[in-house]
């Protein structure tokens, strides 16, 4: 045979046809376009999808993260309105607290001993000796104290769990004193102003709340405070 002919397995219909020899080209590209594809042709496919297969899942995962971060200040946006609603209704001052070794963030009434390190007083007899007051206050009043909740669960706010993937980096608070990580609620419907961030080191966001206890939440780094400042124009 001068001419050489050869096999190749047809992939649509499971059987094998006979290729024509090398001359006839033409015929030969138009039944190789038929029968299926090379194997570099499935590799060169494969290689495609798995490179957009990447591209996407990592454009997920990052989609994920911003997600979480968005739904957390959200969170803390909504804790710091309830905390300033709370305050003004009872009467009553209200803090937003860090627990750093809880990872979560609350919001209660403030306590005597607290009030009183805020004002720079000295505590009262009944906060500072807890075995006089107990002796001499009736049990009705004890009761009553210890039955106070220090920190808020209801249905419109619960500690917020802080996710494992997130951080308080920043806790900015004007006037703050050294170890306290809180934000106080007057009566009167002001606050203190003070900056909580969020973040995971790389994408960041933020709830502000300024002295006359407007709260803002912007997705940005917490990069200082106003001070000083009443902005009684400002908009919700």
């Amino acid at each position: 045979m001068t001419n050489v002919q050869c096999l190749m397995f047809n992939v649509q219909w499971g059987s094998w046809a006979i290729l024509p020899d090398r001359p006839e080209r033409g015929r030969y590209a138009a039944l190789r376009r038929q029968l299926g594809f090379t194997l570099i042709e499935l590799l060169a496919v494969a290689a495609l999808i798995g490179l957009l297969t990447g591209i996407t899942v990592l454009r997920y995962a990052k989609m994920g993260t911003q997600t979480i971060l968005t739904n957390q200040t959200r969170q803390v946006y909504l804790a710091v309105k309830y905390a300033r609603i709370t305050a003004i209704e009872q009467q009553k001052l209200f803090v937003l607290k860090l627990d750093e070794s809880q990872r979560q963030i609350t919001v209660g009434p403030m306590s005597q001993q607290e009030q009183a390190v805020l004002t720079g007083q000295e505590p009262t007899a009944s906060a500072a000796s807890p075995a006089n007051s107990s002796s001499t206050s009736s049990p009705s009043s004890a009761s009553s104290v210890e039955s106070e909740p220090s920190v808020v669960r209801n249905a419109y706010v619960r500690p917020i769990m802080l996710n494992e993937k997130l951080l308080v980096e920043q806790f900015l608070v004007d006037g703050q004193i050294p170890g306290q990580t809180q934000c106080v609620f007057y009566p009167d419907g002001t606050a203190q102003a003070c900056a909580i961030q969020l973040g995971d080191g790389i994408r960041h966001a933020s709830v502000f709340v300024t002295q006359t206890g407007r709260a803002k939440m912007r997705m940005e780094a917490a990069e200082q405070i106003q001070t000083g400042r009443v902005d009684l124009d400002a908009k919700e």
